[in-house]
């Protein structure tokens, strides 16, 4: 009997998520279209782009509203079961609420996994694909990278920082460099170069027409050399490359890299911190949403469906008020990056446990 019914509840479940999928698809899509669409004119898109754009946006669109899709969907395929008696009746047949809802959450948190694996494969391919037709192939744009780059800093590693006054993309060439090495905020060694040429083949920098300075207590020694090889440099030609990247192009580890070179480069990497945890935290809000709203559609209600859709609205809007409160908070430094991406999950999470305990068994 108990499998008999938890095939119920599933099958009732994943019928109404399906269409609430389906859906929101639809609205996404037609509200994006109108939105964009004198702009498709405007570069003279063809269908095929057009097209080819939108399958690429599905599956983000699917990531973003899958917690909303999946409230409504314990909403209402247990709120349809409270109503019609079905959950009173597997009461009194002497299976307690927490057995009748163990279904839906196990199939909750499965769903947040899969979540979380399309969010690190399926989801950053599929933005990075729908993006580049809409830049490189709708609008026409060549790919945004600079030609040069002028007054570079970065850190390499813990006691070095280079300053690179101008930078040729092309060439790989830096021209008048300085690395300077910090001990106890003190600078121990200097490196003036003329130039500084990548070498592809050793994949490390070549420092030509230098002049080096050994810092002590009290003496300074200078020395000239014609060429150097700089063999213990963290940075590559890649990280002074000025792309525009955004999170949602990138996997966890694209993202994690990402972060680990600004942060040894010294650069302010807490809005990408943020974006980094929420990867982790978002596809779990697919759990916790659900083992939120769960307990709270079990509970018979003379309302209709139109008040139940209401109230998952509701819910989702707290709930994303929440998220995007502690994603900017984060971005601005006032909370920190990780209580800053999971802030929603926790509060949502000890909402819901207090409203397991509460409900009726």
């Amino acid at each position: 009997m108990i499998k008999i019914l938890d095939r119920y509840i599933i099958r009732r479940f994943l019928s109404v998520l399906f269409f609430t999928i389906l859906a929101f698809i639809i609205i996404f899509v037609i509200i994006d279209l109108i939105e964009n669409l004198d702009k498709f004119l405007s570069f003279d898109a063809t269908f095929n782009q057009v097209f080819r754009y939108y399958v690429y946006y599905i599956p983000f669109i699917i990531i973003l509203t899958l917690p909303v899709c999946m409230l409504l969907s314990s909403l209402f395929s247990l709120g349809t079961m409270a109503q019609y008696n079905e959950i009173i009746a597997i009461k009194a047949s002497g299976v307690s609420l927490y057995r009748i809802l163990l279904p839906v959450l196990a199939l909750a948190f499965v769903i947040s996994i899969i979540s979380g694996i399309a969010g690190e494969t399926v989801v950053p391919a599929a933005n990075r694909a729908r993006l580049d037709i809409y830049r490189y192939e709708i609008k026409k744009e060549k790919r945004r990278i600079a030609t040069a780059r002028q007054e570079l800093a970065l850190q390499d590693g813990k006691d070095k920082q280079v300053f690179i006054q101008f930078y040729e993309t092309a060439k790989k060439r830096a021209h008048r460099v300085t690395i300077l090495w910090v001990k106890s905020d003190r600078i121990t060694k200097r490196l003036d170069a003329r130039y500084m040429q990548w070498d592809d083949k050793a994949k490390e920098w070549i420092l030509l027409n230098i002049t080096a300075r050994n810092f002590t207590d009290s003496t300074e020694t200078v020395t000239h050399y014609d060429t150097l090889r700089y063999t213990v440099s963290q940075i590559t030609p890649t990280d002074l490359l000025d792309l525009e990247i955004q999170p949602e192009e990138m996997t966890y580890a694209e993202l994690n890299r990402f972060v680990d070179k600004m942060l040894a480069m010294g650069a302010d990497a807490r809005r990408w911190l943020v974006d980094l945890y929420m990867k982790i935290s978002y596809p779990f809000a697919n759990f916790i949403i659900v083992l939120f709203g769960a307990p709270l559609a079990s509970q018979k209600r003379r309302s209709g469906p139109a008040i139940g859709f209401a109230v998952a609205l509701l819910i989702s809007f707290i709930y994303f008020l929440f998220l995007r409160t502690g994603q900017v908070l984060g971005h601005k430094g006032d909370l920190s990056p990780w209580f800053a991406a999971w802030i929603g999950n926790i509060v949502f999470g000890v909402g819901s446990i207090f409203m397991l305990f509460r409900a009726k068994n």
